[in-house]
């Protein structure tokens, strides 16, 4: 599902919620007047309630997929603040339910107690659908408004089925109004409480579960360019999730890097879901020193990329001095494909490769071939006493620039 459908599925839900509330208000209204019954009227005041969430909502949700100059990053957040005050009503709801049951100086006549069941049960009903039919919308589409909403019209639900209870006792003769009433505060307080905190926590760039986190841990180190996971930081705002990646990668070229960087990017948010933006800043595995790759044949001596079946890999301190040596065994089918992932510098032959496979894999890894028919020792020290030139001649061009200025 796109966006865009994600957001229209989103508005309708929340003007469904709108409409189911304007109804249910009016509808207890009305016979709370024609009955007198106080639980009745309660619940009207509380479906009011409802009904001004249910406008929060329509208005956050749509407000949040909105863009502007001033808003590059979108108004998503605005669902979050929609939770908020959707858990602060629920608290003034919990309060009114209350205030009306131990605090009514008078208590009032009810007449036609059948009319307000049968307006209860009816509530009871469309809420109790309409509730868990949007609170597995908000589930697929992640929205915190939307489940929130969900959870008030469950409250309401909860609330019906207490003053129906309260009704049955007062037709047997039982003042069971004000014990309903504070069961029904206590699960609205529960669910304001729960709602108001998730809310909040986004609002203040809580990070990502650590389930997700670990998810996507899971997905970057699949990748072998990857050498570590320096730091992740995620935070969800609405309905959707920010991610910022720091790693260290093999030294490939920049295009090649940009490649593996933009995989890791698609394949994170496909596993996971509503994420907005990955942001991933990668750095090489050396910033300094050079690493060369030795092509070697079974006798020692250097060889070409068709007849070489060792590679050495060695290490060269920022002095030019040889830090370290690794020998690995290889055969020329796959030899392109282990050097592109080494990171070597410069690989020495004594010639070019001519399979266009091996070519390309080196030239896309940024590795400069060194050919030569000198042997080993030479060889490297051919390669280092250039790369000395090479950087005393970059340090004196800075210099000159540097005077220049």
């Amino acid at each position: 599902m796109s966006l865009e459908q994600q957001q229209q599925e989103k508005e309708k839900w929340a003007l469904g919620s709108l409409l189911l509330n304007i109804f249910l208000t009016a509808l207890k209204f009305v016979f709370a007047y024609i009955t007198g019954s106080l639980a009745l009227m309660a619940e009207a005041i509380h479906s009011f309630s409802d009904l001004v969430v249910s406008l929060i909502s329509l208005i956050s949700v749509k407000l949040s997929a909105y863009k502007a100059k001033d808003f590059p990053y979108g108004l998503y957040k605005i669902e979050n603040i929609a939770s908020v005050i959707i858990g602060l009503f629920l608290f003034f709801t919990a309060y009114e339910i209350i205030k009306e049951a131990f605090f009514e100086e008078k208590p009032r006549e009810i007449n036609h107690i059948e009319y307000a069941i049968g307006v209860m049960v009816i509530t009871m009903i469309t809420t109790f659908i309409y509730s868990r039919f949007e609170s597995k919308a908000a589930e697929r589409l992640n929205s915190p408004t939307l489940k929130a909403d969900a959870e008030h019209i469950w409250a309401d639900f909860l609330a019906s089925l207490i003053v129906i209870v309260g009704l049955v006792g007062t037709m047997l003769g039982y003042n069971l109004d004000k014990y309903a009433a504070v069961v029904v505060s206590l699960f609205i307080i529960h669910s304001g409480w729960e709602i108001f905190f998730n809310g909040l926590k986004a609002l203040l760039d809580i990070s990502l579960e650590k389930e997700e986190i670990e998810e996507i841990k899971k997905i970057v180190k699949s990748y072998p360019s990857v050498i570590k996971i320096k730091n992740i930081r995620g935070r969800s705002a609405g309905s959707f999730k920010f991610l910022e990646l720091d790693i260290l990668m093999h030294n490939y070229s920049l295009r090649k890097t940009h490649e593996i960087v933009d995989k890791i990017e698609e394949e994170i948010k496909k596993h996971i879901p509503n994420v907005s933006s990955v942001s991933i800043h990668y750095e090489p595995e050396r910033q300094k020193g050079l690493k060369l790759g030795i092509l070697v044949r079974d006798s020692g001596e250097l060889a070409d990329f068709d007849s070489a079946i060792k590679l050495k890999i060695v290490d060269i301190n920022e002095d030019g001095k040889v830090e370290r040596t690794v020998e690995e065994n290889v055969k020329p089918e796959n030899l392109g494909d282990k050097i592109s992932k080494s990171g070597i510098d410069i690989i020495i032959a004594t010639q070019h490769p001519e399979d266009f496979e091996t070519r390309w894999k080196i030239v896309e890894s940024g590795i400069l071939v060194w050919e030569t028919d000198k042997d080993e020792k030479k060889a490297i020290k051919e390669v280092i006493d250039s790369w000395e030139e090479y950087k005393n001649k970059e340090k004196k061009d800075d210099k000159q620039n540097s005077s220049g200025d």
